[in-house]
C-alpha cells in the first residue's frame, strides 16, 4: 500500500474570516481525530494536498503527516471541496496505528467476460462500493468480482465476494452487488389469416347483399305482366 507525506503546521480555530484568510494565502485547513485524545486544528499548503489526492486517487491512502517533528499517519476521513471550482477546501483525518482495524468504503470492480454477456445479455453493477473492515495498512485498493461464469439473470451477492486476508464485509442485510440483464424481446401480433379463397369480409358487414329490415317483408313482385281486359 503506497503512502504519502506532507507537512502541517498547527492552527488555532478561528472564525469564517480567519479561514478564508488562510485560504487566500494558499493554506487548506483541516482536523487530526485522534480516538480517546482531543482533535488537532492544522493547516496544509494546498498546491501539496491537492497533488496528494491527484496522484493517489483512492480515499483510503495512508497520508504521513507531519506536525512539529511528530508524524502522524492518517486515512483521509472527509475532503470538502468548492462546488463550482473543486477545490479542496478543508479536510478531516483520521490518526491510525499499525494493526488498528478500521472501516473503510472501497470500490467495486470486475473483471472477465460473462456467460450471460455472450449470450447477449448487458452487465450491471448494483453496488459500486461496499463497506469493509480491515488493518488501517491494508486497505485494498478495490474489491474485485470475476463474472466470467455470470449467467442472465443471476447475481453475485455481498456474501460471495472473494475479499483480502484479514478483511470482512460489512452489511446489515445481504445485497446483490452485480447481475446481467437479458434482452427484452418485442412481441409481435401476427394479422389474422385471410379465409380461403378470398378475402375476409370487414366487421359488420354482411358477405353478400343485404337484410331486409326486420318486421317487414319485402315487396312482391310480378311473375308476368297483367293481361288486357276483354271486351
Amino acid at each position: 500500500m503506497e503512502t504519502y507525506s506532507i507537512n502541517a503546521e498547527s492552527r488555532t480555530i478561528g472564525g469564517k474570516g480567519d479561514v478564508r484568510k488562510a485560504r487566500a494565502k494558499g493554506s487548506t485547513p483541516g482536523v487530526i481525530y485522534r480516538a480517546g485524545e482531543a482533535a488537532v486544528a492544522v493547516g496544509f499548503d494546498g498546491a501539496a494536498l491537492s497533488a496528494i489526492f491527484r496522484k493517489s486517487n483512492d480515499p483510503n491512502t495512508i497520508v504521513q503527516i507531519n506536525l512539529g517533528g511528530q508524524n502522524f499517519p492518517c486515512l483521509i476521513r472527509e475532503i470538502q471541496r468548492n462546488p463550482l471550482s473543486r477545490r479542496v477546501e478543508h479536510v478531516d483525518f483520521h490518526h491510525v496505528k499499525p494493526g488498528e482495524r478500521v472501516r473503510v468504503r472501497v470500490a467495486v470492480t470486475t473483471s472477465g467476460r460473462a456467460a450471460g454477456v455472450r449470450a447477449g445479455g448487458q452487465l450491471r453493477l448494483l453496488a459500486r462500493a461496499v463497506n469493509l473492515m480491515c488493518d488501517s495498512y491494508q486497505v485494498p485498493a478495490s474489491v474485485n468480482i470475476d463474472v466470467t461464469s455470470l449467467e442472465t439473470g443471476r447475481f453475485i451477492k455481498a456474501s460471495q465476494l472473494e475479499l483480502p486476508e484479514g478483511a470482512s464485509i460489512m452489511f446489515a442485510q445481504d445485497f446483490n452487488v452485480v447481475t446481467v440483464e437479458g434482452k427484452v424481446k418485442e412481441e409481435v401480433v401476427a394479422d389474422a389469416a385471410p379465409a380461403a379463397g378470398g378475402t375476409a369480409a370487414p366487421a359488420g358487414k354482411a358477405a353478400a347483399g343485404k337484410a331486409a329490415p326486420a318486421g317487414k317483408a319485402a315487396p312482391a313482385k310480378a311473375a308476368a305482366a297483367k293481361a288486357p281486359a276483354k271486351k
